[in-house]
This record gives C-alpha cells, sequence and structure tokens, in this order.
C-alpha cells in the first residue's frame, strides 16, 4: 500500500502544482506541453507494464496438486483407456501420464513471490526448442520443417472434434452395439480421412477447455473427448497436428472456448483484462490456466513427433499457445502483457512438452507495415536500447494470420524483423479468403499464392463445414448470402473450389523436396547464414 501511494504522489503532485501554475498564469503553451508530457509518461509506464516480468505482481507458475482429486482424476483416465481392449497401449499412455505429472523443474509447492523468477528463468532461450536433442526427429529452418530427415511443409486445415455429432453419422443399430468411444473413432476417421484424400497433411486441432470442464475441478476425456484416441487415430492414418492449447482458441466458440464456470466469475479477469483497452494482471486467472494445463498437455505428451510409441512416430509436431493476443489500446500500444505468454510457455515446458512452441498473436499486414505498428516498433527499439523496457519474449515461431493473401501479398523482409524470424520458416496459423467477391475468394488461390510466396506452413479455417454445435459462426468466415464459404459443404460433398484445392495441395506435396530447396527460396536475402 505504501508502494502504491508513494507511486501516487510522484505523479500526482507533480501534476497537481502544473496544473495550479497553469490556472494561475494562463499559459496555454505550458498547458499543451503538459498534456504532451502526461500522455507521454502514461505510455511509458504502460510499456514498462507490458514487457515487464512479474514485476507488478506475483505470478502463479504452478498450483499445488491436491493429491485426492488428482489420483481420483488419474485413476479415471485409466479406468477409460483400459475399457478400450488395448490394455498395453493404455498402460504406456497412463505411465506417460503419470510422469508427467510427476515432472517438474522447480519445487512441488506453491511458488510465491515468483516475479524474480520469471524474469530470470522465463527467457526466449530457456523455452526454445532444443533442436541438439530432437533434432534427428525435428527440426527446421527457413525453408520447411524437417521430420525425420525429410522436408515437410505443413499444409494444414482446422478439425474441430467438438463440432462434430455423433448421432448423424452413425445409426441405431451401430450405437446399441459401440460405445460412445468407437462411436467417435468412427466418425473421426471418415472426417480425417477425407481431410487427407483432399491434399492435407496436417490438421490443427483446438482443444476446447469449456468443452472438456462442465464445472470447476471436473475433466471429461472420455467418448467423444477422449483426446488420446483422436491423437491416436491421428497417427494411424498419418496426419500430423498442430495442438493448440488455448486456453482463448477462437472468437468462433462461445466465450472463446472458455469453460462456463470461469466466466461466470466476476472476481477472474478473463485475460488478464480489467477494463476495454487495460490489462492488469490477475493471479486467480493465471491459476486457472494452470489447471487447464495440468489436464490437458499430459494427453499430448505421449503423442509428439519427437516421441516414439508403440505406433511408431508421434503426430503433434507443433503446439501453439493462446491465440490473438496481438490487439491494441489506446494510442496503438500493445495490450496484451508480455508474461501472458511467458507463462504459458513456462509451463508447457515445465509439463514436458518438446516440440516447437509457437503463437498465433499478429494480423498481416496491419501489425507489421501500418504507421503505428512501425512507429512503436522504433520507440521500443530505443527503449531497449537504453533498457527502460525488457526484450520482448518470443517462442519459437511467431505466426500470424492472414486475410485473403491475394489482395494483401506477403512481405518476407517486414515479417522477419517485427518477429526477429530469420531462420525460422513462415507460418501462417490462420489463413483466409476472401468474403468480398473477386479474385480472392478460393481456396485454391490462397493455398497457391501462400506456397509461391514463401509460407512453409499454414492452417485454412473453414475448408470443411463442420457442424456449430452450441458455438456461434465466426464473423470471419461469413461470407455473402449468396456464397458458402466452405469449400467442402457439411454432407460432404466436393466444390468445385474444394477439387481444384485438392490438385494443387497434392502437386505441392509431390514436389517439396525440390520446391524447399528451390534457388528462389535459399537466395531470400533476410536470412542469416553461418
Amino acid at each position: 500500500m505504501a508502494g502504491i501511494l508513494l507511486e501516487s504522489g510522484v505523479v500526482l503532485v507533480p501534476l497537481a502544482c502544473a496544473a495550479l501554475y497553469i490556472i494561475v498564469t494562463s499559459n496555454k503553451l505550458l498547458v499543451l506541453f503538459s498534456l504532451f508530457a502526461a500522455l507521454v509518461f502514461l505510455a511509458g509506464r504502460r510499456l514498462r507494464y507490458h514487457y515487464s516480468s512479474g514485476a507488478y505482481g506475483d505470478m502463479v507458475v504452478r498450483i499445488k496438486e491436491q493429491s485426492e482429486p488428482a489420483s481420483e482424476n488419474r485413476g479415471a483416465r485409466k479406468s477409460d483407456s483400459g475399457s478400450d481392449g488395448d490394455s498395453d497401449d493404455g498402460a504406456e499412455f497412463n505411465e506417460i501420464i503419470d510422469d508427467a505429472h510427476r515432472h517438474c523443474d522447480i519445487d512441488e509447492e506453491v511458488v510465491e513471490g515468483s516475479g524474480a523468477l520469471l524474469s530470470t528463468a522465463v527467457t526466449s532461450a530457456s523455452t526454445k526448442f532444443d533442436m541438439e536433442l530432437y533434432g534427428s526427429a525435428l527440426s527446421y529452418d527457413h525453408r520447411c520443417f524437417y521430420i525425420d530427415g525429410h522436408p515437410t511443409w505443413i499444409l494444414a486445415t482446422d478439425f474441430d472434434y467438438w463440432r462434430i455429432p455423433l448421432s448423424s453419422d452413425i445409426s441405431e443399430e451401430e450405437k446399441s452395439n459401440t460405445g460412445k468411444a468407437d462411436q467417435a473413432k468412427q466418425v473421426w476417421r471418415r472426417v480425417l480421412l477425407q481431410i487427407k484424400s483432399m491434399g492435407f497433411n496436417a490438421v490443427r486441432i483446438r482443444f476446447h477447455w469449456g468443452f472438456h470442464s462442465p464445472s470447476k475441478g471436473k475433466y471429461d476425456f472420455t467418448g467423444s473427448r477422449d483426446v488420446h484416441q483422436l491423437l491416436t487415430l491421428c497417427e494411424e492414418l498419418g496426419v500430423l497436428v498442430i495442438a493448440c492449447l488455448g486456453p482463448y482458441v477462437g472468437d468462433d466458440v462461445q466465450g472463446g472456448g472458455y469453460p462456463f464456470w470461469l466466466i461466470q466469475r466476476d472476481h477472474i479477469r478473463l485475460r488478464h483484462l480489467k477494463h476495454s483497452g487495460y490489462k492488469l494482471w490477475d493471479n486467480h486467472f493465471a491459476a486457472a490456466e494452470a489447471e487447464w494445463y495440468d489436464q490437458i498437455i499430459p494427453m499430448i505428451v505421449g503423442h509428439e513427433v519427437v516421441t516414439k510409441n508403440t505406433r511408431g512416430r508421434g503426430c503433434v509436431v507443433l503446439v501453439q499457445v493462446e491465440n490473438h493476443l496481438g490487439a491494441r489500446g489506446p494510442l496503438s500500444l500493445p495490450l496484451a502483457l508480455q508474461d501472458e505468454t511467458r507463462l504459458l510457455a513456462r509451463m508447457a515446458r515445465e509439463r514436458v512438452i518438446r516440440t516447437p512452441l509457437i503463437t498465433n498473436n499478429h494480423v498481416w499486414p496491419q501489425d507489421f507495415t501500418s504507421f503505428a505498428a512501425r512507429a512503436w516498433m522504433l520507440v521500443e527499439k530505443k527503449l531497449r536500447a537504453y533498457r527502460i523496457i525488457s526484450d520482448v519474449y518470443r517462442t519459437d515461431i511467431s505466426g500470424f494470420t492472414v486475410r485473403d493473401i491475394t489482395q494483401n501479398p506477403l512481405d518476407i523482409d517486414s515479417i522477419a524483423f517485427a518477429t526477429k524470424g530469420d531462420n525460422v520458416p513462415m507460418f501462417a496459423a490462420e489463413l483466409y479468403k476472401s468474403t468480398n467477391g473477386g479474385n480472392g475468394e478460393l481456396f485454391s488461390e490462397q493455398i497457391e499464392i501462400a506456397l509461391s510466396q514463401g509460407l512453409s506452413a499454414f492452417s485454412l479455417p473453414g475448408f470443411f463445414d463442420l457442424p456449430s454445435i452450441g458455438n456461434f459462426a465466426s464473423a470471419a468466415l461469413t461470407a455473402s448470402p449468396n456464397t458458402q464459404y466452405a469449400a467442402v459443404g457439411d454432407d460432404g460433398l466436393l466444390s468445385q473450389d474444394a477439387r481444384v484445392s485438392r490438385l494443387v495441395l497434392n502437386a505441392a506435396r509431390a514436389f517439396e523436396h525440390m520446391s524447399v530447396a528451390s534457388d528462389y527460396v535459399s537466395a531470400r536475402p533476410w536470412i542469416t547464414r553461418p
């Protein structure tokens, strides 16, 4: 409290003195100067808070495990896994889960006063993908990804398993003979095979916190919510997975993917948002995020590409933390806190995630080439040079969103400068087609131009028209009344755009080993070579 009063006094006393002088002398120049000084001070203060690492509050890095509920949850998962009939696979998976729950590189008790811990430990280098250790299984450079040494483009579409109803795909007779887990597997297999036949080699799966957590402390990973079975199926079909952990997964989902029990708690600030245009760190929300990561990450660690299991190589090639954190507040100041991403990346690494971590916090081109973006980049560079603010935290790969690449061609130099990604693949986590008519209204054109402009990985939201069960339609996926956004309808029928997209995708994959090593790609001027 004393610190708050002192800090407020340092700000208010000079302003009060200046206001008194203005009233006495009516000096207009001093009025303007005082307003300008106040704006500069507030902007500088906000930037310091944005880039600070735990300096304005204790950060919850790990919540204390309550032995009885944790053991009950793990026991329930064991019994559910064993009911599938594959005891060897279930035993192996349960062992991985137990190992992930036991693993930690700090004390098991709650970490209090951890601002200093984060400021020294959570840096871009501390959460970096260990390519020396796992490079034989997965590596990357400016050209592409390499899986077991083979050059690979990651061509993905979104697969929202929580949107797919089981009743419309399975007859009543089949329901009576099989359990919900088998029903879900049949439906997922059909959709994944269709995705693979279209030429995609990967899917982006957004794991829905609210879908798995109906109430506080209760989590369901059975039946149509069985994440382990879904990832096992992807491995069997040879489909790579971009795992989007959230906790926020998108604006096309009710509450952004947060569970209703969390949204209903007034004392918790979702995404640390105190009010419109201003964020203030909330330890309660951070603890809730840790609870979700404690549940979902053990389901994923045994399915990473860098891991070999009874089925061979895993399927999870990238792990995305959070989504769309690049919003800006008043004066175009960055709204999101650096500690938001720092904390999630720290928790992911603590819980044994070994694959590269990615983000999707920026939109091309406004967050890269607009006047406000460039101006703040220069300001931040000067402030860092004088050690007024700390360095920007970045995950292994900084993804971005592109809306109609035909109208907004990529500028590789600008993206590399903003993301400091001089030797990493260009990754469009969300690549949308145009909804305003014109040439950009076809997915096939988006795919072709994206590959020709140097994208090594992308995901196409809305390519498949999955039912919106219990979820809102996204404004980004809304086409004109006379057109349908999806290339493949919910009835499985292919549009002409889908047929052309299939030709483009299969042609790209057939020649990717030559395309990634082409002179055009190798001659990029922004590449830093040893």
